[in-house]
Formats: C-alpha cells, structure tokens, sequence
C-alpha cells in the first residue's frame, strides 16, 4: 500500500511523547522529527462538529456529544481542534483519521452519524490518497465508505482478536488496510493480510527492537508515540 523503502511513521495524536495528545505542537512536530503523517481521532460534538479528541468525557465537565464544540474548547482551556484544522496543519502528510464509536461509551453517537459528518467533511478533499478513516466500529467504515467510496478505510482490530479472521472481513468489506495491535502481529499474519491486498499498519509501538522487529517482517505502517525515535529505529541510527 506504499512506495516507501521503510514503513510508513505515523504519530500517535501527533509527535506525541512528551506533548498534549491531538495538539497543534503534536501534529506540528510530527514533518520535523522526520515522520510521514499522524493517526489522529475524531468525535462529533453536539452541533456536529468533527472535533480532534480521543476520550469522549471530559473529566469533570460531560460528555463530548453533548456539548457544543466551543463549550468543550473552553472546559480544556483552549486548544482544541477541529479535524479541518488538523488537516490543514498536517498537509501533504499522510493521516489516519480515527472515527471513535464503541456504543459502551458515556454519551456515544451513533457510527452512522460521525461517518456521514465525516464523508461531508472529505468531501472537499476529492479522495485524497493520502487520508485514510479507519475504526474498530465495520458499521462506522461500511457507512462512511458507501459515502465516500474514494477514501481508503482500514479496520482496526483488538489486543488479543483473531487477526487472520479480521483480515478476511476487512478483504469482504472492500477496506484497503488492517490495523492491529503490534503484539498481535507475525510474519504469517502479515503474509496472509498483503496475499489478500491488505495493507498492515500496526498500533501502537514504543519499542525500537519491536520498531525493528516489525520493519524486517514487512509492515507497511508504524503508528508511535516516539516519532523521532522510530525514525532514528529504522534508519540504522539508534
């Protein structure tokens, strides 16, 4: 799914260690460290703005859905983006954009709602190559991709989830990537995920000797926290 002599780095909310997760500096610090893009995660706020967050509570104030995307801002003291500003930040880059939807959450929003905001909101980008949405949720990408048929999807997948079984509703529901966790990850099932066109963007990994491990077994995609290290990881550097 890449061009790329090594695998992709993506940054976990950003360039994120050491700096607020989904933050202007984290996605700003991602093209300096020498990283290809940033995973980053959306939710819908109750006047259906796509806001940058990745808890759906914010600690002592709600919920994300049942506020206004202003109110939220104020409660965190600021900050808080918008996904368009999070593109415009991270353009040119590569970007994995999150749709959060699990249905146990405090005032979850229905995936079909996030992904029809979202399918509106890519629309001005006209199938991108370089974003792709991705979600545990298969209703949240099979709504967003009838939609926005243009955009790559990637199913994210569990720690501990029958990989293998996965790749194979990925390959069924038309997406283009899988994303496990790291430590669900082998040669084999990489070999079985690229024999069924899939790329494999693995979640999230700290560790240079796992960075390295998972480079020479022929991942496509990296999403860390430590971008700069990751970089150093696979060029030979560290």
């Amino acid at each position: 799914m890449t061009n790329q002599k090594r695998p992709m780095i993506l940054g976990h909310r950003g360039a994120s260690f050491g700096r607020v997760d989904n933050s202007r500096e984290a996605f700003e610090s991602i093209a300096p460290e020498g990283g290809d893009g940033a995973e980053l995660d959306v939710r819908a706020t109750s006047d259906g703005v796509l806001a940058v967050i990745h808890d759906p509570v914010i600690r002592g104030y709600g919920a994300v859905a049942e506020h206004s995307f202003e109110e939220i801002s104020k409660a965190m003291g600021g900050g808080l983006l918008r996904l368009s500003d999070a593109l415009e930040i991270l353009n040119g880059q590569f970007v994995d954009i999150e749709i959060k939807s699990d249905p146990k959450e405090v005032g979850w929003v229905p995936s079909e709602l996030t992904s029809r905001l979202l399918a509106k909101e890519l629309s001005n980008y006209g199938g991108s190559s370089r974003l792709m949405v991705s979600s545990f949720s298969i209703r949240a990408l099979e709504v967003f991709s009838n939609l926005a048929p243009d955009f790559a999807i990637g199913l994210l997948t569990s720690i501990g989830s029958d990989t293998v079984a996965l790749c194979h509703a990925a390959t069924e529901m038309g997406a283009n990537y899988i994303l496990p966790h790291h430590s669900s990850l082998d040669g084999q099932v990489l070999k079985d995920a690229h024999e069924l066109g899939l790329g494999v963007i693995a979640w999230t990994v700290d560790l240079n000797e796992r960075i390295s491990t998972l480079a020479k077994l022929g991942i496509d995609g990296i999403i860390t926290n430590k971008v700069e290290a990751a970089v150093a990881v696979l060029s030979g550097a560290a």
